[in-house]
């Protein structure tokens, strides 16, 4: 039997031949004329039409996906890419489902629920005010895999409620003074809602709107955005092959869609390939300078301590960029709750 758990959206529903609750959200095919986005009044619940309409009129215009695509073809993708780059431990996978509730047949994907507490929702928990959050390498290196990552997919929606954060925090007695802490650890994160992804747009198109909707370009006039590279995840983006990753994906993606990811995974391999010439540069000329490009947890470890000395300090000889990133909202941001009056 499946019951379904709340009205929220994408539904939550449980089942008894299931061990845990599971995500489903229903097949979306996008039409050749997106539907207005409709106006709803602030604090207002929207109804699964409103999510509807909202979600296809960001797939058509900002993602560009091409009519007839479904938005459920975006997150199977996501979850293969992911593997196939060997980061599928921190991005939540999705299936094809099919079952009949309330007396009609639903078909779509089904998600497990994702571990840990969002950024957003850690910032409104008033018990936390004033304390901060310490990133742990495996955290940093998660985020350092997930920012190159989105740009690949041209994902456009990860927000700070799409991003979980894995902490040392029991919120079963998070009220409790005597679990009060100046700082919690973030141990790792899960990405979650891929449906935003993919679609029409080039590197050049993310480029000219240089956070284009949270989809952040590797460059922007001519300095790379990235605080930092793994080294592990750019070793597998030259290894690959485009025609293994058209094989991956062709029964998802359109040959436009295919086109716009390899133009934007050219672009991304000359940014890097750009910045590796320039870190040769200074290593010849004696300079000091942390590399962007990082190996090790010792590496990470030493990049975080960096990251929280010269965060403020657009002048530092260390090269830190302070543009848009996620690293800088997720990161830098090492004071993540600040005092409220």
């Amino acid at each position: 039997m499946i019951v379904q758990i709340g009205n929220r959206f994408p539904r939550l529903f449980f089942s008894d031949e299931g061990d845990e609750p599971f995500y489903f959200k229903e097949d979306m095919v996008l039409p050749e004329v997106p539907p207005k986005r409709p106006e709803i009044p602030e604090g207002s619940p929207m109804t699964y039409r409103e999510h509807h309409d909202i979600f296809i009129n960001c797939a058509r215009r900002s993602v560009c996906i091409p009519p007839g695509g479904r938005i459920s073809d975006r997150c199977i993708a996501t979850g293969r890419l992911a593997k196939f780059f060997g980061i599928e431990d921190f991005i939540i996978p999705a299936v094809r489902a099919r079952f009949s509730y309330d007396g009609e047949t639903l078909y779509g994907i089904k998600m497990p629920p994702a571990k840990g507490v969002s950024y957003s929702d850690l910032s409104a928990l008033e018990v936390l005010s004033g304390c901060s959050l310490k990133y742990t390498p495996k955290a940093a290196r998660q985020l350092t895999q997930l920012v190159m990552f989105d740009f690949i997919c041209g994902q456009i929606d990860r927000h700070s409620k799409n991003l979980k954060l894995i902490t040392d925090i029991d919120f079963d007695h998070i009220e409790s003074a005597s679990d009060k802490k100046d700082t919690y650890k973030v141990l790792g994160i899960y990405a979650i809602d891929h449906d935003l992804s993919f679609g029409t747009n080039t590197y050049e198109d993310i480029k000219k709107r240089v956070s284009a909707g949270r989809c952040i370009c590797p460059e922007f006039l001519g300095e790379m955005q990235y605080t930092a590279i793994d080294q592990k995840l750019c070793d597998r983006l030259f290894e690959a092959e485009d025609l293994e990753i058209k094989n991956l994906l062709s029964d998802l993606l359109s040959e436009e869609e295919l086109s716009a990811l390899f133009d934007r995974v050219e672009g991304l391999k000359s940014a890097i390939l750009k910045e590796q010439k320039k870190e040769e540069e200074l290593k010849a000329s004696g300079k000091e300078f942390f590399s962007r490009f990082i190996t090790s947890d010792e590496m990470y470890e030493k990049y975080l301590l960096l990251m929280e000395e010269h965060a403020g300090d657009a002048s530092n000889d260390m090269r830190f960029s302070c543009r848009p990133s996620y690293l800088k909202k997720y990161i830098l941001t090492h004071e993540a709750f600040e005092k409220r009056p």
